[in-house]
Order: structure tokens, then sequence, then C-alpha cells
């Protein structure tokens, strides 16, 4: 008997093959498709259907690909007195006025953007930072982590971003809840988070469909926004919730303008702070532009060929404001 495989073989066992690596990598199809052109194979196929049909790819999601938290690594060895811990924090309640159902806002004035806040001071000794947020993070995070392990080699600092998520759909990866996790097992004293692009989408909620845009959109939009404030608030955890910059597309661009409201007024009522980075990058309210001229009067590259992400140069910029609003917020 012959030890290879004949060609007949070979024409089932190959689309067999690329069939099962299908199945086990659909969960990632359906949020890259859903980030990338607001499409869903899940929503096309009948409920039953798609339990069964995704099965695999969300158990390898929960017991392999995603597994257990990362361990949160130490950018400096323990001193010789060890590792100072502060007593965890205590609850309390500090709730605003909840989000309002209401019409959507009105476009702002050419050149107008949602302001910047800084409500907030960081409790003294070495902080437990954790970076959450979509690609947009990926890019910023380890930048502004490299800086602040320098200039703070005490500091502990977690990178969470992950590529195609955002708060429209928590079905693949639940941010709030995945950053209350954090919160309780880190003993976190502060958290950045930078998202977005990935959300203006139909929003499902109790099995009610959200268009967007919507007023049902903006207010569920921002109810999620509140469960990562609300359950930094209960901790005392400060949050710096970093705005969008001017986008290319449009319905990504109308959904910056939308979310950056959403993300400065809730960020407001919480107490917790907001940096814009619209005056760094490029404004909603203006012309989408890849270039600024810099200081010297020289043309700038600040995005990437996508409209959305942006180059180093753009990187750089708003690593630098973040690294300002934190330092301002450690000093007494």
């Amino acid at each position: 008997m012959s030890d290879r495989l004949s060609e007949r073989q070979l024409s089932w066992m190959l689309p067999l093959m690329g069939l099962i690596v299908s199945v086990c990598w659909l969960t990632s199809l359906e949020r890259y498709l859903g980030g990338r052109y607001h499409l869903s194979l899940e929503s096309a196929l009948p409920e039953a259907a798609a339990d069964v049909v995704f099965a695999p790819s969300r158990w390898l999601d929960a017991h392999v690909r995603q597994g257990a938290p990362k361990p949160l690594f130490r950018l400096a060895w323990p001193t010789p007195n060890g590792w100072t811990e502060p007593a965890p924090a205590v609850a309390v309640d500090q709730s605003p006025q909840p989000p309002v159902l209401g019409p959507l806002p009105e476009p702002l004035d050419t050149g107008a953007f949602a302001p910047g806040l800084q409500q907030q001071k960081l409790l003294p000794g070495p902080q437990r930072i954790l970076f959450a947020g979509d690609s947009m993070m990926q890019g910023v995070a380890p930048l502004v982590m490299r800086a602040l392990s320098a200039q703070h080699p005490d500091w502990e600092m977690l990178d969470l971003s992950r590529q195609s998520t955002g708060l429209t759909v928590r079905k693949y990866f639940d941010w709030p809840g995945r950053i209350q996790e954090e919160m309780d097992a880190r003993n976190l004293t502060l958290v950045v988070m930078f998202l977005g692009p990935n959300d203006p989408a139909d929003m499902l909620v109790d099995g009610q469909r959200h268009g967007f845009p919507s007023p049902d959109w903006a207010f569920n939009y921002a109810l999620r926004v509140d469960e990562i404030l609300s359950a930094a608030a209960q901790r005392q955890v400060r949050v710096i919730w970093l705005g969008l910059p001017s986008m290319r597309e449009g319905r990504i661009r109308e959904g910056a303008a939308l979310q950056n409201r959403i993300f400065q007024a809730r960020a407001k009522a919480w107490g917790m702070d907001y940096l814009a980075t619209e005056p760094l990058i490029g404004k909603l309210s203006e012309p989408f532009q890849k270039f600024i001229i810099d200081e010297a009067g020289h043309p700038l590259n600040l995005r990437a060929e996508d409209g959305i992400h942006m180059t180093p140069s753009g990187l750089n910029r708003i690593k630098k404001a973040l690294l300002d609003h934190i330092e301002q917020a450690i000093q007494p």
C-alpha cells in the first residue's frame, strides 16, 4: 500500500482542513468584518444555526486564545524593602445623573471640539495603570509605557488593548466586564481608555436593535461608557478617556463626533478626565487632513493611509500629551 496521499484523497482533505480552520476562526473574522465593513455573518444566519456554527470559535476564544487574564508585569526589580502594596480601595457611591434619552446633539461649529477635562489627581505613590482600547490604543500604549517606565521605575503597567473591539458589540470581548475584573485583580489606580472606530454600527441590547446613529444608540452607548466609569468611581480608580481625532470615512467620522460628545459628557459627570486629541491630530468639525504644518513650517504627516490610525509622528503627539496629562495628575 502506498504511503502517499492520492489526488482524490487530497481533493477532499484540503477543502475539509480549510473548512475546519475557518470555523475555528469565525469570531475573529466576524470582528474584522464588523469593524472594517460593519457586516455580520452571525446576524445573517438564524439564531440556532449561528450558535452551532460559531460554537467552536467561541470555545477557543474563551479557553485558548484569550484564556486567563495576562499577568501584570513589573517594570523594575523589587527593591530591598520589597514591593509596597497599598490597602485595597473602599467601594464608594459617587453616582451622578444617568444619561438622558434625547435628541442627538447638534453638530459643532467649524473649528470647535469637545474640550479636555482634568478633574482628578492620582493618589501618591507607585501607580498601577491599565491601558485599554482597540487598535488606536495599540499604537499609543507601548510608547507611553516605555516613557513612564523610565521616569517611574516602580510603576506597574498593563497593555490590554485589542484590535477590532469596542463598546457596541460585547459578545466577543466585553470591555466593561474585563476592566472591572482587572480593577479588582490588580488593585489599579488608573485606567486609560482609547477606542471607538469599530463602534459606529447598530447595537443589540436585550434583543432590541438600536440603529446607528439614533437617540437610542447614543443613550445605550453612554450607558456602556458609564459601566466603566461607574466601576472605576466605586473603586476610587481614576480614568483618563482619550477622545478620537478627525476621521476620513463618513460613518466613522460621524460616529467619532458623537462618541467624543458622549465620552466628554460622561467623564465630566463622573469627575473623570477627558483628553481631547482633536487639537493634536485634526478636528472632526473641519475637513480631514493627513498633514499639518509644524513649528518649522514643514509639512508633517500625522495619519496612516486608512484615514483612521496615526503615523509615528501622530502617535508621538498623543504620547506627549498623555504623558503631560499624567504628570500633572501626580503633582500635589
